[in-house]
This record gives C-alpha cells, sequence and structure tokens, in this order.
C-alpha cells in the first residue's frame, strides 16, 4: 500500500502557505437521471423477460379456438461487483501538518475517486452500445438492427450510423412507436429524455428548444418541441466517450437498473503497532439493462 509521510508533503510541515487546495469540483451522479435505484440482498440479480401470448385469431365456425403459450425469453443478470480505494498516513504526517484545519479531509478525497468511477461504470453500457462483443440479454449489443422476437427481428438503432439531427430524431421516434414485445403485440412507448455527450449538447439544444424548424430560412413549426416528443428535453453524460453518439431513453420500466449491494462504507483503522491510519472507501454494486427497448441510439462512428 502506498504510504503517505512526512516527505509526500514537506511543505505542509512548514508556515508560510497561504492556501492549501486541491481540485474538488468533480461531476455530481449524472447516472442517477438514468438508471433506476434498487437495492439488493443477493450476489447476483435476475430479471427475466417474458414472452406473452401473441394475437388472437379468427376462428372458424365449428373450429377450435387458437391456443397459445408463455415461454421464458431472456434473462439478465445483475453480478455486483466491488469497488473501492484506500491510503495509509503516518502518525509524524498527521501531527506535523500545519494546514490541517485549511486542508479538506483525505476522505473526501476518496469519495470522490468512487463517485467518480461510478460514473464511468454507469457509461460502459452506452460506450459499448454499439459493440458486437458487448451484448445484453438477447446476445445482441444494446443498440442492434437485429433483436429477436416471435415475428422477426427489430431495430433500435439504424442500418448505418446517423448523426443527430432534427430528422434523424423524427425517425427515432417513428421506430420507437412501432415496436413489438417478444409475443409480437404492440407496444405503447413514449421518448422521455435525449441523453448526449459534451460534443452533442448545442446542437441537441437547438433542435429540443428552437420553437421552429432549426437551420432552416423557412418558419414551420418543430413539431419535436411542439408536440412533447421529447418531453424531459436532453441530459448530457460527460462519460459517454463518443462526441458523435445520441441516445433517447424511453419509458420502458425495465430498462436501466442499479441495484446497491453495499453503500458506500468509510473506515478509519489505526495500526496498533505502527500508529500508521488507513483510511478504505468501499462500496458494491451493478449496472445494467434488461430491456433494450428503453433506448434508441446512434452515432456516425458505426
Amino acid at each position: 500500500m502506498s504510504q503517505i509521510n512526512r516527505s509526500s508533503a514537506p511543505s505542509l510541515l512548514r508556515p508560510g502557505l497561504k492556501t492549501v487546495f486541491a481540485d474538488w469540483m468533480i461531476y455530481p451522479d449524472q447516472w442517477k437521471s438514468i438508471y433506476k435505484f434498487n437495492t439488493s440482498d443477493k450476489a447476483v440479480e435476475y430479471d427475466l423477460e417474458m414472452q406473452t401470448l401473441g394475437l388472437a385469431q379468427m376462428k372458424q365456425d365449428g373450429a377450435a379456438v387458437a391456443s397459445g403459450a408463455f415461454n421464458q425469453a431472456y434473462q439478465t443478470a445483475y453480478l455486483h461487483q466491488y469497488y473501492g480505494l484506500s491510503f495509509e498516513i503516518t502518525r509524524a504526517a498527521i501531527l506535523d501538518n500545519l494546514y490541517s484545519s485549511q486542508w479538506s479531509k483525505d476522505a473526501e478525497q476518496l469519495k470522490n475517486s468512487l463517485r467518480t468511477l461510478k460514473n464511468i461504470n454507469a457509461a460502459y453500457i452506452f460506450n459499448n452500445a454499439f459493440n458486437t462483443y458487448s451484448t445484453v440479454s438477447d446476445g445482441q449489443p444494446l443498440c442492434s438492427t437485429g433483436h429477436v422476437i416471435s415475428t422477426g427481428t427489430l431495430a433500435n438503432t439504424f442500418d448505418n450510423g446517423v448523426g443527430l439531427t432534427e430528422a434523424a430524431l423524427e425517425e427515432a421516434i417513428t421506430i420507437i412507436k412501432s415496436w413489438l414485445n417478444v409475443g409480437g403485440l404492440q407496444l405503447d412507448l413514449s421518448v422521455t429524455k435525449l441523453l448526449v455527450p459534451m460534443a452533442n449538447a448545442f446542437n441537441a439544444s437547438r433542435i429540443l428548444n428552437s420553437d421552429y424548424q432549426p437551420d432552416t430560412a423557412n418558419n414551420p413549426i418543430n413539431p419535436i418541441k411542439h408536440d412533447k416528443y421529447v418531453p424531459g428535453g436532453f441530459i448530457v453524460n460527460n462519460f459517454i466517450q463518443d462526441p458523435n453518439a445520441w441516445f433517447l431513453i424511453t419509458d420502458e420500466p425495465n430498462g436501466f437498473k442499479y441495484f446497491q449491494r453495499e453503500p458506500l462504507d468509510i473506515d478509519f483503522i489505526t495500526d496498533v503497532v505502527t500508529d500508521n491510519v488507513t483510511v478504505r472507501a468501499i462500496e458494491r454494486y451493478s449496472f445494467g439493462n434488461s430491456n433494450w427497448r428503453s433506448v434508441f441510439g446512434s452515432t456516425t462512428s458505426m
């Protein structure tokens, strides 16, 4: 374990410093606007998607009524992992620090580290949304043109990557309104918000906040704003790495989920032999997606 001692920050042992500071302005928990919060008391949590009955059929005179069945379709596993960080500081480094009243607690740095990692972990599924080696429960990437249902396949992305434009949003919303469940029944899903990286934020604002069609000399209304097709507006996630990516989040109730197995725990342990203090922060959780219908995504780098 790395050890913080008197030589780690010798200036803190001498008078004359006006200010002692570190960079504290980290991003907040951006994942909370995307993922549904759940608690867990198990090592693994499972979500199961069922194939329910399909469409009813016409009954011929004298013939039997058509029959159907319920079947298990796709299962999602949420395996909770531990994440943590610690540091050790000597007794002398603690006692001889002349600026302890100005220096924020080292434990706050542990919180910042784990908070940033959690944002990174939450963005992983979006950063791999088009990666054929990173799949969801049906064996397809989160955003795919080949999600299998009983009557064929469905898409929650374009055949070829499309950048964020008004026309692309309109087409994506139209596709979302045509989605079926595994049994082939029409679903009533709606978009709640647009998720973009910082590089797409200004473009998203022009599209969603313009009363009239953006980037045109004509003045027809902007139907996306006028008819509230994206009622939650757009949110920026600074941990999405692809500057060209964009995602429409829907109101599918079993989509993005966060399971907290053990909340953040910070402990201070003093070694009885050395009097060194170890500060340890640890938590256990998982992020995932149980139903691809919770999102439509695209990027020009596909």
